[in-house]
């Protein structure tokens, strides 16, 4: 029964009530008085009961459970409906707000769904980045890499040895580097197979590494000739290095593939200087590059240094063999 049709008979009971005590006011007075008191006391109260009836309790705590997020459970309906058909007002509401309830597990459902292919994608996207990353980290590796000694390859070398000739500049320090060749390589091969070339190369590269710290630069230029580049060392420091390097290849035992045994020698040629004007890394090379040449012409097998009281007219013919573009590497 509708809430309007409810308050329209009890309207028209409020308004028969007087008659009723009108009528009877002579024959018990006292019965109408007490009637139409006990109509105006407990009247309110039952209007109240028979107007709202339990069903607004069943609205709020449907309402108490959607704000506690429980929408999931449902208020059951009570098979209500008036004589004429018609379906009290508050079974409707319980019944629209019990699809409201279920449309909002849908669409908690869906957003569900939605949320986890979003992680899903999130997660593709991680690994795929993380792969890239991998494969650029790779690539830069073998960029900077020979791949047969896997040290620094020539051009790593000479673009680490510029950032270290800024470096000195701006700290005032020593720059030093030497070259490394192994004397007589081209009988190596020859004798015994590019197999045990390559041998020798990777061993003498597992040498420099072994005796160098960890600051220090040892690179492949190519062939047979290495460069390392010390950090913070002065000449006598770098001689001393150069000469335990040179010991250690000649005492060390090659083995070639087929149980061979072989003896290296190596020729150095090291340089060392703290003037502040450093700005050419092939200058550099040449002046380590000079004195390794100098080793060799005296007979091979030992270190030799370039003189830095040399870099007066040796300095001008060295920038001249350079000219502007310099070493190529």
């Amino acid at each position: 029964m509708k809430i309007a049709t409810k308050l329209q008979m009890l309207m028209t009971v409020a308004a028969a009530v007087p008659v009723i005590v009108i009528i009877f006011m002579d024959q018990a007075v006292a019965a109408g008085a007490g009637a139409a008191a006990l109509v105006g006391l407990i009247g309110p109260f039952m209007a109240a009961r028979w107007l709202v009836t339990k069903d607004l309790g069943d609205i709020r705590a449907l309402c108490k459970l959607v704000k506690e997020g429980k929408y999931r459970v449902h208020t059951a309906l009570p098979n209500e409906a008036s004589d004429n058909g018609e379906e009290n007002e508050f079974i409707s509401v319980l019944r629209d707000m019990n699809w409201m309830a279920r449309e909002i597990k849908l669409r908690e459902g869906q957003l569900n769904d939605a949320i986890d292919e979003l992680n899903t994608a999130q997660q593709e996207l991680i690994e795929q980045k993380e792969a890239l990353e991998e494969a650029n980290k790779r690539l830069n590796e073998m960029a900077m890499t020979d791949p047969l000694t896997g040290l620094s390859n020539r051009r790593h070398f000479f673009d680490h040895l510029e950032q270290e000739i800024c470096r000195a500049n701006r700290i005032d320090r020593p720059i030093s580097l030497f070259i490394l060749d192994i004397d007589y390589f081209k009988q190596v091969n020859d004798t015994y197979g590019h197999q045990a070339g390559d041998v020798v190369l990777k061993a003498i590269a597992y040498i420099l590494r072994s005796r160098l710290r960890r600051s220090d630069m040892a690179a492949r230029i190519g062939g047979e000739e290495f460069a390392v580049l010390l950090s913070d060392t002065d000449l006598t420091q770098t001689i001393e290095i150069a000469e335990q390097i040179r010991n250690n290849i000649k005492e060390y035992l090659f083995q070639t593939c087929d149980g061979k045994s072989i003896n290296i020698t190596c020729s150095i040629g090291a340089f060392s200087g703290d003037r502040p004007d450093y700005t050419k890394a092939e200058l550099l090379y040449k002046y380590a590059d000079k004195a390794l040449y100098d080793a060799k012409n005296s007979g091979r097998d030992q270190v030799a240094y370039y003189d830095c009281a040399k870099l007066g007219q040796e300095n001008a013919e060295l920038l001249e063999q350079l000219g502007q573009r310099g070493v190529t590497h």
